[in-house]
C-alpha cells in the first residue's frame, strides 16, 4: 500500500512542471502581449545600457582633459612659461564651467592654486571656500583648509 502512494505521488507533476505548463499556457494564450513585452525589455535594457556607456566615455574624456591640465601645469612648475599656466587655467575652467562627474571638483582646486600663483588671493580663497562649503568628500575638504590657511597666513 504505501509503495502504491509512493509510486502515484511520483508520477504526479512537481510544482515546477505546473509553473511551466501554466507560464506556456499562457503564453500561448497572450503571444502578442509577451512578444510586445519581451521587446520593451529589450529597448530598456538596451537603452540603460547605453545610457551607462556614454557616461563612462565621458568621465574618462573629463579624466582625460584634468590630466592634460595637471601636465600644463607641471610643465609651468618645470620651466616658469606663462604659456604653460594660461593653458592650464584655460583646461581647468572649462572643466570647472561643465560640471561633470567628480573631476570638476579636482580641477576647481588646482584652478584655485593657479589664481594663487597669479597673486589673485580673494578669487583662490572664494574658490577653496566653495569647495569646503559644496563638497561631501572629506580630502577635498581638507585640501581647501590647508589651501586657506596658506592663503592666510
Amino acid at each position: 500500500m504505501a509503495k502504491k502512494k509512493i509510486k502515484e505521488e511520483i508520477k504526479k507533476p512537481d510544482i515546477l512542471i505546473k509553473t511551466i505548463e501554466s507560464t506556456v499556457k499562457f503564453i500561448r494564450a497572450n503571444l502578442k502581449l509577451c512578444i510586445i513585452g519581451v521587446a520593451i525589455f529589450c529597448i530598456v535594457s538596451l537603452s540603460v545600457y547605453g545610457y551607462r556607456l556614454h557616461e563612462q566615455k565621458k568621465n574618462e574624456r573629463a579624466q582625460l582633459i584634468l590630466f592634460q591640465g595637471i601636465k600644463s601645469l607641471e610643465e609651468y612648475s618645470l620651466n616658469g612659461r606663462e604659456d604653460d599656466l594660461k593653458k592650464a587655467e584655460d583646461i581647468f575652467q572649462k572643466i570647472v564651467n561643465e560640471k561633470q562627474g567628480k573631476t570638476y571638483k579636482i580641477a576647481k582646486l588646482y584652478l584655485g592654486k593657479i589664481y594663487y600663483i597669479k597673486g589673485k588671493n580673494e578669487e583662490a580663497k572664494k574658490i577653496y571656500r566653495e569647495i569646503l562649503n559644496d563638497s561631501s568628500e572629506i580630502v577635498l575638504k581638507t585640501l581647501s583648509e590647508k589651501a586657506l590657511q596658506h592663503i592666510d597666513k
